[in-house]
């Protein structure tokens, strides 16, 4: 004989003195009738029941009030069910699917349906002498009225079955099997559609992440020779959209873009997915026969982009989206969906720097490199702070005489994995994550301190050369700082000579007011790179008057643009270099050529009249020991 459940002891009180029951419920004060009409709906079609629907209606609402009166029992007796249950199959609902629906209604729907969900308004009791309770009070006691009645249901429920079994069980053994078969097919059936919820897009109904990893590997066993190609679409833009219009608009958007592809990507052989809140995955399984690996996955690319670039009308707005995309491929031997999954999403956001319907494609190299790139930028604040990231000096070297005039300091970086990392590495980096200002600053001191001390150990000194980023001409401190940094270090200021690029030196007033008042320090200034940006010669006239007194040219001058040749086979770019050395002179500005590698740049360059050189001709960056060596020769020669 089958036990019925007993009720569970009263919940412990939430509130001192207050113990959790039900709350009394009229029912005749409940609308009973729309509910049994429901109950009666989802049970029509499980079993053939010759019996006239309003009669029906009436047996049902019966039940319905019965199970209330049930639940808000005081003392609980779930074994009310059982009756329930068997009169259930009486009425002649006795299929399993009728049991499992009565079962979903009740353990989802019943407490809501009925409205018997207490709410905190009800909870204040009126009794004399009791202080009113807080919302958080009201809001504990309304938590477990409620965790009470949904257990006392789920009792109820379960007791409903056992009842219902049992009056099933006890027709014949044949229905008994049935019954059991039935229910262990629905148990599967559900487990299959919660699996399959599982694995897809509620919004879109395409894959999400865990169902394309699935179905991948599938397909991988499928077509283990194919390439596979996989395209990470990304809509530019959309997170804009999503804030501007809403996320309401934002959704149907995603759901006729997720609709035009799968229009567009049918074969067997393909997958479809939303990967993330704008991102769409399209995959292929491609033979051999194809031209190439890469071949499939761009023309699914511009498919998907020509699908998704056309007008889609929300309400009466037409809307354009373009897409970045991200491409990669394959073999299908080497299938990881998780490692596809990165590496595609890599290649979009590299794609999403290219600006709008952007296109990249996976490259190993450059992701290895990027995450290098990750760990020295995380690197970089310390190797600052503790000096590792230092200034290399290259000699500026006078060619009328042939001595050492100047050094400029050079940012490098000796990396025990790296080796010495250039500023085309770090400076980047530095960059992004709001570096370079600090940078700058740390420079600019330990140049000035190194100036320092060979000013007080060698009986000829050179000029200190120290670039200064193109940020911080922008910034009224930066005047404060050179100013600080020099009497920290007790260089005087003409020994100081600060480097800016064109773009930087004519970009506005501001920024010549703060070049304008450096030069007003007493530092010397330079114009690094001069032809390499926006300027024109014409500008050329404006320099001096701001305190730029030296004109550095690029070695861009002594080098042809194509064909690798040198300048001395090219006289026109010849006539133009020595106009421009003439102009400066004209102007009252020194000139300066850098990038002097071979005896024929030094020939040159001599002949035509610059002032200063630099190059690996005469010696290459290097740290402090080794320039100060070089600087000692220097003198003893002279």
């Amino acid at each position: 004989m089958t036990e019925v459940p007993n009720p569970r002891p009263a919940a412990p009180a939430v509130l001192p003195g207050v113990s959790i029951t039900p709350m009394a419920i009229d029912v005749e004060a409940i609308d009973t009738a729309l509910f049994a009409w429901e109950w009666l709906r989802l049970l029509a079609d499980t079993s053939f029941v010759a019996a006239d629907r309003t009669e029906l209606a009436d047996q049902f609402r019966g039940l319905t009030c019965r199970l209330i009166q049930a639940l808000t029992a005081e003392p609980f007796d779930p074994s009310v069910g059982i009756a329930i249950g068997t009169d259930l199959v009486g009425i002649g609902f006795d299929s399993p699917d009728a049991l499992a629906r009565t079962t979903t209604l009740l353990t989802h729907r019943f407490l809501t349906d009925l409205g018997l969900v207490p709410n905190s308004a009800a909870m204040q009791p009126d009794w004399d002498g009791l202080p009113a309770w807080t919302d958080d009070q009201n809001a504990k006691l309304t938590q477990a009225r409620t965790a009470l009645l949904r257990e006392h249901l789920a009792m109820l429920a379960g007791t409903v079955c056992l009842g219902f079994v049992r009056a099933v069980r006890d027709r014949t053994l044949a229905q008994q099997e049935a019954i059991r078969s039935s229910a262990l097919l629905a148990w599967q059936r559900a487990l299959a559609e919660q699996r399959d919820a599982a694995r897809h897009d509620p919004l879109t109904g395409l894959l999400n992440r865990t169902g394309f990893a699935d179905r991948l590997t599938r397909l991988a066993g499928t077509y283990p020779t194919a390439v596979i190609g996989a395209c990470l679409l990304s809509l530019d833009g959309f997170d804009a959209l999503d804030r501007g219009l809403g996320k309401e608009t934002g959704d149907r958007l995603l759901a006729e873009i997720a609709a035009r592809l799968s229009t567009r990507f049918t074969g067997e052989h393909e997958l479809l997915a939303r990967v993330g809140r704008d991102e769409f995955l399209v995959v292929g399984f491609d033979g051999s026969q194809d031209s190439g690996p890469g071949d499939a996955v761009i023309r699914r690319q511009a498919d998907a982009q020509a699908a998704i670039g056309e007008p889609i009308l929300l309400g009466d707005r037409p809307i354009m989206i373009t897409t970045s995309c991200g491409l990669l491929a394959r073999p299908a031997v080497q299938v990881d969906p998780d490692r596809i999954l990165q590496d595609v999403d890599l290649a979009a956001s590299w794609a999403r720097k290219r600006g709008p319907s952007g296109v990249a494609v996976f490259e190993s190299s450059r992701a290895v490199r990027q995450i290098d790139d990750l760990a020295l930028t995380a690197e970089l604040p310390s190797a600052i702070e503790d000096g590792r990231l230092l200034p290399y000096y290259q000699p500026i070297v006078a060619l009328n005489s042939g001595r050492i005039e100047a050094v400029e300091a050079l940012a490098r970086w000796p990396h025990a994995a790296h080796g010495v990392i250039t500023p085309d590495r770090f400076l980047p980096l530095a960059e992004s994550a709001g570096l370079i200002t600090t940078l700058d600053r740390a420079i600019l001191h330990r140049a000035c301190r190194q100036a320092r001390i060979w000013q007080t150990t060698l009986p000829r000194s050179p000029l200190v050369a120290v670039n200064l980023a193109a940020v911080r001409l922008a910034d009224r401190r930066t005047v404060r700082d050179v100013v600080s940094v020099l009497e920290q270090t007790g260089l005087p200021p003409d020994r100081l000579q600060l480097e800016i690029t064109e773009n930087a030196a004519l970009d506005s007033p501001h920024t010549q007011q703060i070049i304008r008042d450096l030069a007003g320090c007493g530092v010397r200034l330079a114009l690094d790179d001069f032809g390499t940006g926006h300027a024109h010669l014409a500008q050329l006239a404006e320099l001096p008057g701001n305190g730029v007194r030296t004109l550095k040219l690029p070695a861009d001058f002594l080098r042809r643009p194509t064909g690798g040749g040198a300048i001395a086979e090219d006289p026109a770019r010849i006539r133009v270099f020595a106009a421009i050395i003439d102009l400066a002179h004209d102007l009252g500005m020194q000139v300066t050529v850098e990038g002097v590698e071979t005896p024929v740049h030094h020939a040159l360059v001599r002949e035509l009249g610059a002032d200063l050189a630099q190059g690996r001709y005469y010696a290459a960056p290097d740290t402090a020991v080794a320039i100060g060596a070089l600087l000692s020769e220097d003198h003893r020669e002279a």
